[in-house]
């Protein structure tokens, strides 16, 4: 099987270039920057043209497409709605297109922000109801891909890892400020499920081939608020919380609204994969694991 990889430096990007190596799969990647990430060839694309998208796909003419690659600034999509429409939406329509007339299979990820947050964690057939423009977007981008005879679109959430070169996330960034005695505010009232990067990398490799189609709900099992998260980590690697401080989502005064009590049930991922997403502790166990984060965040955790 070839697979096509879109947003391929990206942390759900590079996860999947590492876990679907093997002799039945080979992999191509896309990004803007193109060139090579280890002996993974990668293709330049440009979300903003998506005539590049299709240029990539009838290039490489891929048994399926995961399409990682988005505009993932809520406030931005909030501030620039055009931009957003163009890049969280236009771009998967012609993927979308290309797909289907090449007969691949295409897997989109979407996002749990197409809820409103008041009833969470949520199933694949609860009504949503976007709060942003981010969500609102992401809603309409799962269409095209749900009309495939082969789309499967994902939503998930608070998605963590360490990737060389990938921007801090919800997990890596608490771990590096709480090493260095930083004073951390964070909200005590946005409730979801983290979601280990490796583990859903593995898991969308895996709906393919088990040819699944539709739409997915993939999210850890533990379901908590982001002070909770914060709390688990120090936890879990031994740093000190003391100066972890809580404050409302409101007194951020960001552009865009956020759903608070949101999260994914993933029990349809669970019955068709036969295996459920990793807890925290679990994800956390195999990022600590991983050589690349042992070499980053070693020191600074053996210093804490």
């Amino acid at each position: 099987m070839r697979i096509f990889v879109t947003g391929a430096r990206g942390l759900l990007g590079r996860s999947l270039l590492a876990c679907s190596q093997s002799p039945t799969t080979e992999v191509v990647g896309g990004a803007r920057q193109e060139g090579l990430i280890g002996d993974t060839q990668i293709v330049g694309l440009d979300l903003e043209r998506p005539e590049t998208l299709v240029a990539a796909v009838e290039q490489t003419r891929p048994d399926a497409v995961i399409h990682t690659a988005a505009l993932t600034n809520v406030d931005r999509c909030e501030t620039e709605p055009d931009y957003a429409r163009r890049v969280n939406g236009d771009a998967v329509t012609a993927l979308a297109e290309a797909c289907q007339k090449l007969g691949a299979a295409m897997v989109h990820l979407s996002t749990d922000y197409v809820f409103n947050g008041q009833a969470g964690p949520y199933a694949e057939t609860d009504s949503t109801r976007p709060l942003s423009n981010y969500g609102q977007i992401k809603l309409d981008s799962e269409v095209p891909v749900l009309a495939m005879d082969r789309g499967i679109v994902v939503r998930t959430l608070w998605l963590y890892g360490h990737i060389d070169g990938a921007r801090r996330n919800l997990v890596t960034w608490p771990i590096e400020s709480l090493a260095r005695g930083e004073t951390l505010r964070i909200v005590d009232d946005q409730w979801g499920n983290p979601t280990s990067a490796t583990d859903l990398a593995a898991g969308l490799i895996d709906l393919l081939r088990a040819g699944a189609q539709g739409l997915f709900h993939f999210g850890g099992t533990a379901f908590m608020t982001r002070l909770e998260l914060v709390q688990r980590i120090a936890a879990y690697f031994d740093l000190d919380a003391s100066n972890v401080e809580s404050m409302k989502t409101a007194a951020a005064g960001q552009d865009a609204p956020r759903p608070l009590r949101s999260g994914l049930r993933s029990d349809r991922v669970s019955q068709t994969l036969g295996r459920t997403p990793l807890s925290l502790e679990e994800g956390l166990a195999v990022l600590a694991k991983q050589p690349q984060f042992r070499q980053d965040f070693g020191p600074l955790l053996a210093n804490a």
